[in-house]
């Protein structure tokens, strides 16, 4: 990286869903070694979680979240980019079919402009997350190598709690539909050496010896689960902000389930 020339600063604006935040960690991973700086905007009700996401290049000042009310996204957005724009010295990505009808990217990094987009033989079967990183003249390759999740304590306080057992880990509904598991959580609900962990619902009864550990581990911040995530022995999630975690991870064999499911919507 020593040969590679950093510019003052960049903002990026993507498609803005958590999931879609989450896609774009390799884009801005990558971008962020030729940027002193990346301003990455994103959603208020997001915020948090983003934030624990980037949470070591937050800690640096690499990268810096710039906040927006989610019911007001357009406007927002318009002010935040049309303020950016009027320094030279900054770069802007637009990234996501929801903004590149409205704002243009302003790249004048010259080692970025002469990047050569090259996939590298990796393929992608959701077309939108090819078009994020070819909307900014990136590639597969940058999405899959730069994706990565730094753990932060909580996740690691969360997996220690239970990393003596063999962990199931699911998520079964997305903004539109919820998938039945019931197959899944059967076969392992009695299972003593087993504790399944379900991002969204407790799977077991109240009256489970593993109900109130399970209960732990619902609806807490995505960034939680991430160590839980890369040492479970399955994984079993619907197409939605998880499955933008699982799904490069396991492309990149960064994952120690054996069995990884991504059902669709």
């Amino acid at each position: 990286m020593s040969s590679i020339i950093k510019q003052y600063s960049a903002y990026f604006l993507g498609h803005n869903g958590l999931g879609d935040n989450i896609s774009n960690i390799g884009a801005v991973h990558f971008l962020s070694n030729y940027y002193n700086t990346i301003y990455f905007l994103c959603k208020d009700i997001y915020y948090e979680n983003v934030e624990k996401l980037f949470q070591n290049n937050i800690l640096n000042k690499n990268i810096i979240l710039i906040q927006f009310n989610y019911q007001n996204e357009y406007l927002n957005c318009k002010t935040i980019i049309t303020q950016a724009m009027t320094n030279n010295l900054i770069d802007i990505f637009i990234s996501g079919n929801c903004h590149t009808s409205h704002f243009k990217s302003r790249i004048t990094h010259p080692q970025l402009l002469n990047y050569i987009q090259n996939d590298n033989g990796y393929t992608i079967k959701w077309t939108h997350i090819r078009n994020f990183y070819n909307n900014i003249g990136l590639d597969l390759s940058i999405y899959y190598n730069y994706f990565n999740i730094e753990s932060c304590q909580k996740s690691k306080d969360y997996f220690k709690y239970i990393e003596h057992y063999n962990i199931i880990f699911l998520h079964t509904k997305s903004s539109n539909k919820e998938i039945n598991l019931t197959d899944i959580i059967d076969k392992y609900i009695n299972k003593e050496d087993t504790i399944i962990i379900c991002a969204n619902k407790n799977v077991y009864e109240k009256k489970h010896n593993k109900y109130q550990i399970a209960n732990n581990y619902v609806n807490i911040l995505v960034a939680y689960y991430i160590d839980i995530i890369y040492n479970a022995i399955e994984i079993h999630v619907i197409d939605s902000c998880f499955s933008c975690i699982v799904y490069p991870l396991n492309v990149t064999h960064k994952l120690s389930a054996t069995i990884v499911n991504i059902l669709d919507r």
